[in-house]
Protein backbone atom coordinates (compact mmCIF):
# COMPACT_ATOMS: atom_id res chain seq x y z
CA UNK A 1 0.00 0.00 0.00
CA UNK A 2 3.07 2.34 0.98
CA UNK A 3 4.41 1.69 -2.95
CA UNK A 4 1.20 2.71 -4.33
CA UNK A 5 0.47 5.89 -2.90
CA UNK A 6 4.43 6.74 -3.11
CA UNK A 7 3.78 6.12 -6.71
CA UNK A 8 0.68 7.95 -7.18
CA UNK A 9 2.30 10.95 -5.46
CA UNK A 10 5.43 10.57 -7.36
CA UNK A 11 3.40 10.44 -11.00
CA UNK A 12 1.17 13.65 -9.16
CA UNK A 13 4.44 15.15 -8.94
CA UNK A 14 5.81 14.82 -12.30
CA UNK A 15 2.88 15.91 -14.20
CA UNK A 16 3.02 19.32 -12.59
CA UNK A 17 6.94 19.79 -13.38
CA UNK A 18 6.29 18.63 -16.85
CA UNK A 19 4.52 21.89 -17.43
CA UNK A 20 7.42 23.61 -18.45
CA UNK A 21 9.58 20.90 -19.73
CA UNK A 22 7.10 21.19 -22.77
CA UNK A 23 8.29 24.57 -23.95
CA UNK A 24 11.75 24.03 -23.87
CA UNK A 25 10.66 20.95 -26.73
CA UNK A 26 8.82 23.29 -29.10
CA UNK A 27 11.23 25.33 -30.93
CA UNK A 28 8.53 27.39 -32.12
CA UNK A 29 5.13 26.57 -30.28
CA UNK A 30 2.91 27.77 -32.95
CA UNK A 31 4.28 26.29 -35.71
CA UNK A 32 3.83 22.49 -33.64
CA UNK A 33 0.38 23.02 -32.23
CA UNK A 34 -2.33 23.58 -34.40
CA UNK A 35 -5.23 26.26 -32.34
CA UNK A 36 -8.36 24.36 -32.35
CA UNK A 37 -11.30 26.67 -32.05
CA UNK A 38 -14.08 24.63 -31.27
CA UNK A 39 -17.63 25.81 -29.65
CA UNK A 40 -17.87 25.50 -25.84
CA UNK A 41 -20.92 22.49 -26.81
CA UNK A 42 -18.06 20.35 -28.79
CA UNK A 43 -15.84 21.04 -25.46
CA UNK A 44 -18.37 19.32 -23.28
CA UNK A 45 -18.82 16.55 -24.97
CA UNK A 46 -15.91 15.59 -25.66
CA UNK A 47 -15.53 16.57 -22.01
CA UNK A 48 -18.13 13.64 -21.15
CA UNK A 49 -16.45 10.92 -23.43
CA UNK A 50 -13.27 11.25 -21.40
CA UNK A 51 -11.72 13.72 -19.19
CA UNK A 52 -9.26 16.26 -20.64
CA UNK A 53 -10.51 15.90 -24.43
CA UNK A 54 -12.14 18.86 -24.41
CA UNK A 55 -10.10 21.42 -22.53
CA UNK A 56 -7.06 19.93 -25.07
CA UNK A 57 -9.10 21.00 -28.15
CA UNK A 58 -10.23 24.11 -26.33
CA UNK A 59 -6.74 25.24 -26.47
CA UNK A 60 -6.04 24.41 -22.86
CA UNK A 61 -3.58 21.40 -23.71
CA UNK A 62 -1.50 21.39 -20.15
CA UNK A 63 -4.89 21.39 -18.11
CA UNK A 64 -6.48 19.01 -20.73
CA UNK A 65 -3.53 16.38 -20.62
CA UNK A 66 -3.40 16.98 -16.76
CA UNK A 67 -7.20 15.94 -16.35
CA UNK A 68 -6.23 13.26 -18.95
CA UNK A 69 -3.66 11.53 -17.24
CA UNK A 70 -4.54 11.94 -13.93
CA UNK A 71 -8.23 10.05 -14.74
CA UNK A 72 -6.65 7.22 -16.84
CA UNK A 73 -3.49 6.61 -13.84
CA UNK A 74 -6.46 6.66 -10.92
CA UNK A 75 -8.46 4.07 -13.13
CA UNK A 76 -5.63 2.19 -13.91
CA UNK A 77 -4.58 2.05 -9.55
CA UNK A 78 -8.34 0.77 -9.58
CA UNK A 79 -8.06 -1.56 -11.97
CA UNK A 80 -5.01 -2.95 -11.18
CA UNK A 81 -6.34 -3.15 -7.48
CA UNK A 82 -9.14 -4.91 -8.10
CA UNK A 83 -7.76 -7.64 -10.01
CA UNK A 84 -5.18 -7.88 -7.23
CA UNK A 85 -7.93 -8.26 -4.73
CA UNK A 86 -10.05 -10.86 -6.94
CA UNK A 87 -7.04 -12.85 -6.84
CA UNK A 88 -6.04 -12.35 -2.88
CA UNK A 89 -10.18 -13.54 -2.42
CA UNK A 90 -9.63 -16.81 -3.86
CA UNK A 91 -6.36 -17.66 -1.95
CA UNK A 92 -8.59 -16.16 1.20
CA UNK A 93 -11.55 -18.17 0.04
CA UNK A 94 -9.47 -21.50 -0.64
CA UNK A 95 -7.35 -20.96 2.77
CA UNK A 96 -11.01 -20.12 4.96
CA UNK A 97 -12.25 -23.75 3.44
CA UNK A 98 -9.31 -25.39 4.29
CA UNK A 99 -9.29 -24.16 7.70
CA UNK A 100 -13.14 -25.16 8.17
CA UNK A 101 -12.62 -28.83 6.91
CA UNK A 102 -9.80 -28.92 9.77
CA UNK A 103 -12.45 -27.65 12.01
CA UNK A 104 -15.07 -29.87 10.56
CA UNK A 105 -12.94 -33.44 10.85
CA UNK A 106 -11.75 -32.62 14.65
CA UNK A 107 -8.74 -34.77 13.28
CA UNK A 108 -6.41 -31.52 12.60
CA UNK A 109 -3.13 -30.14 15.10
CA UNK A 110 -3.58 -27.54 16.61
CA UNK A 111 -0.24 -25.82 15.12
CA UNK A 112 -1.89 -26.39 11.57
CA UNK A 113 -4.65 -24.87 12.50
CA UNK A 114 -3.17 -21.57 14.21
CA UNK A 115 -0.70 -21.43 11.37
CA UNK A 116 -3.90 -21.58 8.97
CA UNK A 117 -5.84 -19.05 11.44
CA UNK A 118 -3.07 -16.39 11.13
CA UNK A 119 -2.64 -16.72 7.20
CA UNK A 120 -6.41 -15.78 6.82
CA UNK A 121 -5.99 -12.85 9.25
CA UNK A 122 -3.00 -11.75 7.15
CA UNK A 123 -4.92 -12.37 4.11
CA UNK A 124 -7.81 -11.08 5.69
CA UNK A 125 -6.36 -7.09 6.07
CA UNK A 126 -4.64 -7.26 2.29
CA UNK A 127 -7.99 -7.80 0.92
CA UNK A 128 -9.17 -4.20 3.10
CA UNK A 129 -6.03 -2.73 2.24
CA UNK A 130 -7.05 -3.45 -1.54
CA UNK A 131 -10.78 -2.66 -1.13
CA UNK A 132 -9.68 0.59 0.47
CA UNK A 133 -7.51 1.42 -2.55
CA UNK A 134 -9.63 -0.12 -4.83
CA UNK A 135 -12.33 2.70 -3.71
CA UNK A 136 -10.23 5.30 -3.62
CA UNK A 137 -8.99 5.33 -6.85
CA UNK A 138 -12.85 5.28 -8.13
CA UNK A 139 -13.40 7.97 -5.92
CA UNK A 140 -10.60 10.29 -7.68
CA UNK A 141 -11.52 9.22 -10.65
CA UNK A 142 -15.07 10.39 -10.27
CA UNK A 143 -13.68 13.25 -8.64
CA UNK A 144 -11.35 14.17 -11.96
CA UNK A 145 -14.66 13.66 -14.25
CA UNK A 146 -16.54 15.69 -12.29
CA UNK A 147 -13.82 18.68 -12.06
CA UNK A 148 -13.63 17.87 -15.37
CA UNK A 149 -17.34 18.13 -16.49
CA UNK A 150 -17.61 21.77 -14.25
CA UNK A 151 -14.67 22.88 -16.23
CA UNK A 152 -15.83 22.37 -19.93
CA UNK A 153 -19.18 24.18 -18.77
CA UNK A 154 -18.16 27.08 -16.40
CA UNK A 155 -14.61 27.92 -17.35
CA UNK A 156 -13.94 26.92 -21.06
CA UNK A 157 -12.87 30.02 -23.01
CA UNK A 158 -15.51 31.68 -25.20
CA UNK A 159 -15.47 31.61 -28.82
CA UNK A 160 -16.72 34.85 -30.41
CA UNK A 161 -17.15 35.10 -33.67
CA UNK A 162 -13.74 36.74 -35.33
CA UNK A 163 -11.96 33.91 -34.19
CA UNK A 164 -15.07 31.31 -35.67
CA UNK A 165 -14.43 33.35 -38.74
CA UNK A 166 -10.67 33.28 -38.81
CA UNK A 167 -10.87 29.50 -38.33
CA UNK A 168 -13.51 29.46 -41.33
CA UNK A 169 -11.01 30.06 -43.76
CA UNK A 170 -10.12 26.53 -44.39
CA UNK A 171 -7.09 27.07 -45.98
CA UNK A 172 -4.49 24.66 -46.50
CA UNK A 173 -0.70 25.62 -46.93
CA UNK A 174 2.30 24.62 -47.49
CA UNK A 175 5.75 26.13 -46.07
CA UNK A 176 9.14 25.37 -45.34
CA UNK A 177 10.57 24.60 -41.85
CA UNK A 178 13.44 23.54 -40.08
CA UNK A 179 13.03 20.22 -37.94
CA UNK A 180 15.70 18.82 -35.67
CA UNK A 181 18.07 21.13 -37.76
CA UNK A 182 16.88 19.10 -40.90
CA UNK A 183 14.92 20.91 -43.72
CA UNK A 184 11.26 19.61 -44.18
CA UNK A 185 7.95 20.81 -45.21
CA UNK A 186 4.93 21.77 -43.27
CA UNK A 187 1.52 21.02 -44.61
CA UNK A 188 -1.26 22.75 -43.06
CA UNK A 189 -4.80 22.80 -42.73
CA UNK A 190 -6.60 25.41 -40.51
CA UNK A 191 -10.72 24.79 -39.86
Amino acid sequence: MKISKAIFVTGLSLLFLMKPVGIVFAQDEESFVRRSVISRQDAILLSVVFPGLGQMNAGQQYKGISLFLAETASLLFSINAHENYQTKQKVYNRDLKIFNNIGLKGSGEYSEALKIYDGLKERSNELDDLNTVRNTALIIAGIVYAYNIIDSVFFSPLINESQRADSGNNKITVSSTMIDRNPGILLSKSF
